[in-house]
């Protein structure tokens, strides 16, 4: 009875939708979470025997609120994983994120980088406007600067990204600025 109950999840996961090559962001939790697919251990959902994207939302969401933050972005980093269109589970993973890169003193231009993208996927691939919204005012407090109308994703995060050897200071909220004539 286990063994099905394993195939018919190993089924559900081959079928759940796959990030193509264009938006590869989309899928991109490297290792900011640091969970690499080890086993999230929980007080409650894990006794259960189940988890689901559902339930590590939950368990993320009560992590973000009682302020451990690293539990909560593991969590919820394995629920996107899990569950990669669900635009709830993409907000309280982004909230995280940002929560993290803002308490830091030094910031980490990588998790920058990381929360951007996912803000940016909230903005663009929300089905409704408050989402979608919530994820243009988060860019907007992040970079200064939101996509364009007809902007392909490339194109922003090729201006607001910023390079991850350090050698640029991650300041919230500050636009690139252009080189001028009178810079030289």
């Amino acid at each position: 009875m286990a063994n099905k109950a394993l195939i018919a999840i190993a089924v559900l996961a081959m079928l759940s939708p796959v990030a193509t090559a264009k938006d590869d962001y989309i899928m991109d939790t490297s290792d900011i979470g640091k969970s690499h697919h080890g086993v999230v251990t929980s007080d409650q959902f894990l006794e259960l025997g189940m988890n689901t994207p559902n339930s590590l939302r939950l368990e993320g969401e009560q992590s973000l609120r009682m302020g451990h933050l690293d539990r909560a972005i593991m969590v919820l980093q394995r629920s996107v994983e899990m569950a990669p269109l669900d635009i709830d589970g993409r907000i309280m993973y982004a909230t995280a994120l940002e929560q993290k890169l803002v308490s830091q003193k030094e910031r980490d231009p990588a998790l920058f980088n990381f929360c951007v993208k996912q803000w940016l996927f909230v903005a663009k691939k929300s089905e409704f406007p408050d989402q979608a919204s919530q994820g243009l005012s988060h860019l907007y407090n992040l970079t200064g600067m939101t996509p364009k109308m007809w902007q392909s994703n490339r194109a922003f995060l090729k201006k607001v990204l910023l390079p991850e050897d350090g050698s640029v200071k991650v300041a919230l909220g500050k636009a690139k600025k252009k080189a001028s004539k009178d810079d030289f």
